[in-house]
């Protein structure tokens, strides 16, 4: 018996074991259940994108055995950490879509962009990741500012004829503004400008509406400061109405009717500090030739003359009175004008419009503001209240190319003659039914490295239809004024647009 269970209890045990491992073949249904396959054939490299520009991939899909209907899409977006790590990684959901089409708002650098498919009917998930290199993409073309009613957001563009430089690629880059901070701007628009000086790191972009200001960067549209962070003092008022880097290298700023300065290289030192003393109130222009003693030539709106500060950190005085020798053609400490625009023209003179106080009279002042002041800048005063339609202009702008200005009517431009006959033709007049001009500029890009060769020869029309903004890019001669009837380029999917003007990249540092 003790050979019997030796033997035979092992032998029993085995068995059971067998059975126990034998695979269960009991009444059941058995399904094979698929994986779906993102195929990668093509677009599994590397992404370069400009940011703001869409980013877009279209992954095809296999689903052997299983409904691609029933996928559920989810698009992440994350940096790219290389080096560990404490804090949280900040992970984003882009799209829910499966073919992802989305402005990428990120800062430049590399990111990582991730696909999830799951199938809604089981749960079961695959993934995919992609590399994406966010990178510079505002170097160079026009920034236009449009507002849909109260708010405001900017487009930037760039085209082969106002950049017709090497490796810069044709782009219309929708909402910067509000894809950068998060929300539009709010208040009625008013103007935009860049702050660009070669060698160094200014570049900033500066944007004003009523009752806000904002401060961007020129590399990447990124948000710097904004309203009170602009100014030295907490109490200032924040009602900006016109910005611009003068030629001398200072920035002003006329805000509330009244003149702020400063001059930096430096974006933590660029505040305004109070405003220029004295009893004024400025027409909403500034002279882009402004000698280093002029400091900036402004307007005098309350008394119509112009004025000056007497250094950057001195009160408002007048211009010198002219030699008893010297007739000058206007006095620039009573010129009694209502003034309409002004603009830099040629030989980087002023060219300053103007309306009589009481009458129908209209007048172009010509005045060289970018020399020491002894009483001679005034050069001329022509008589513009002849020309067609001149009542009804709206809108001004001088060619720093010739001896022409425009102007423009609710849906006419006319080039204007200034130092020859005094008279002015029509230029253009092909904008469709319905459409009415809401802004016009000439291309003046400044530092304009790279673009001397159509600075001043492209013309820039934004026109509203009461629904929707169109921007006309039209070819200008700068000599005579004249337009080609057919746009180079017409962009749509704007507000009302209220400014545009040129973003240049410059020299050197960026």
């Amino acid at each position: 018996m003790k050979i019997l269970s030796r033997y035979i209890l092992p032998s029993l045990l085995s068995l059971l074991v067998l059975s126990a491992c034998k695979k269960d073949l009991g009444d059941y249904d058995y399904t094979k259940v698929g994986m779906p396959v993102i195929d990668t054939a093509g677009i599994g490299n590397p992404y370069y994108i400009e940011r703001y520009a869409s980013l877009q991939i279209d992954p095809p899909i296999q689903y052997e055995g299983g409904d691609t209907k029933a996928l559920r899409y989810q698009w992440l977006l994350y940096p790219n950490i290389t080096n560990s790590t404490s804090g949280t990684i900040t992970v984003k959901t882009i799209s829910t879509e499966k073919t992802l089409n989305v402005p990428i708002v990120e800062k430049v650098g590399e990111y990582r962009v991730e696909l999830i498919a799951t199938d809604t009917t089981n749960q079961l998930k695959v993934n995919m990741i992609f590399t994406v290199v966010v990178s510079v993409g505002i170097e160079y073309g026009i920034m236009v500012l449009h507002s849909a009613q109260d708010s405001s957001d900017v487009d930037f563009i760039t085209t082969a004829n106002a950049v017709p430089v090497a490796g810069i690629t044709p782009k219309h880059l929708r909402g910067i503004f509000s894809a950068s901070t998060g929300s539009k701007i709010a208040g009625a628009p008013r103007f935009i400008a860049q702050e660009r000086r070669s060698q160094t790191t200014q570049n900033w972009i500066t944007i004003g509406s009523a009752g806000h200001m904002a401060r961007m960067s020129g590399s990447d549209f990124s948000l710097l400061r904004e309203d009170k962070a602009l100014f030295r003092r907490s109490d200032a008022v924040i009602n900006p109405q016109a910005f611009m880097l003068l030629g001398n290298g200072y920035s002003a700023l006329i805000n509330d009717g009244r003149l702020h300065m400063y001059t930096t290289v430096y974006e933590t030192d660029a505040l305004f500090s109070a405003s220029v003393p004295g009893d004024y109130e400025l027409a909403p222009y500034l002279a882009m030739g402004s000698y280093y003693s002029v400091v900036a030539a402004v307007y005098d709106q309350k008394h119509a003359k112009f004025i000056h500060p007497a250094s950057l950190v001195g009160s408002m005085i007048d211009f010198v009175a002219p030699p008893d020798t010297v007739h000058p053609p206007f006095d620039l400490r009573n010129i009694g004008k209502d003034m309409l625009y002004m603009d830099r023209g040629f030989n980087n003179y002023t060219h300053a419009f103007f309306k009589d106080k009481t009458g129908n009279g209209y007048w172009l002042y010509v005045i060289n503001f970018n020399t020491t002041d002894n009483g001679t800048l005034a050069i001329s005063a022509n008589d513009m209240s002849m020309l067609p339609e001149i009542s009804t202009a709206k809108f001004f702008q001088a060619s720093e190319q010739g001896y022409v200005d425009l102007y423009a009517t609710d849906r006419k431009i006319y080039a204007y003659n200034y130092q020859g006959t005094n008279t002015a033709t029509l230029a253009f007049d092909g904008l469709p039914a319905g459409e009415t001009i809401t802004c016009m500029k000439i291309y003046k890009p400044n530092p304009n490295y790279n673009l001397t060769t159509v600075t001043g020869w492209i013309l820039y029309v934004g026109t509203w239809d009461g629904q929707k903004g169109k921007v006309y890019e039209l070819q200008l001669n700068a000599l005579s004024g004249q337009i080609n009837t057919t746009p180079l380029n017409v962009f749509e999917g704007f507000g009302k647009v209220a400014d545009i003007n040129a973003k240049a990249r410059g020299a050197g540092t960026y």
